[in-house]
């Protein structure tokens, strides 16, 4: 009579690592999603510091020294900083009507970065009176 011995026959074993296989294949997508939404997170994060930065400096300055101008779409001198590569930081300033004196400051941060599919930049605004 013939003993049974204890273990995996090779075809179950190469059944087992298809099995395995199909597995790792159908989580792929989801780590390169994860990868992509990181990414996208990190330079989002990185453009509102930069944005709250810029609009601290602007706060903390003079007020008599606040120049209305600027544009949030091309880089105007005076207006725009340009010195991280990753990022273009513009601002605009505008007079505002209510209350009467008081200035309108739009900081607006652009990454460079070509990630697909998200909206990078960020624009913070805050009125400043005399």
């Amino acid at each position: 009579m013939r003993e049974s011995s204890a273990g995996f026959t090779l075809v179950e074993v190469i059944v087992a690592l298809f099995l395995i296989g199909l597995g790792v294949l159908a989580a792929a997508p989801m780590f390169m999603y994860a990868m992509q939404g990181n990414a996208v997170g990190g330079e989002k994060g990185e453009a509102g510091a930069l944005a709250v930065e810029r609009m601290e400096i602007l706060r903390a300055t003079d007020y008599g020294s606040l120049t209305v101008g600027g544009s949030l779409t091309v880089d105007t001198t005076g207006y725009v900083d340009t010195s991280d590569p990753d990022h273009t930081v513009r601002w605009l300033i505008e007079a505002n009507t209510a209350p009467t004196g008081s200035l309108i400051i739009t900081v607006r941060v652009i990454p460079a970065g070509t990630i697909p599919g998200s909206s990078r930049e960020v624009t913070l605004t805050s009125i400043r009176g005399p």
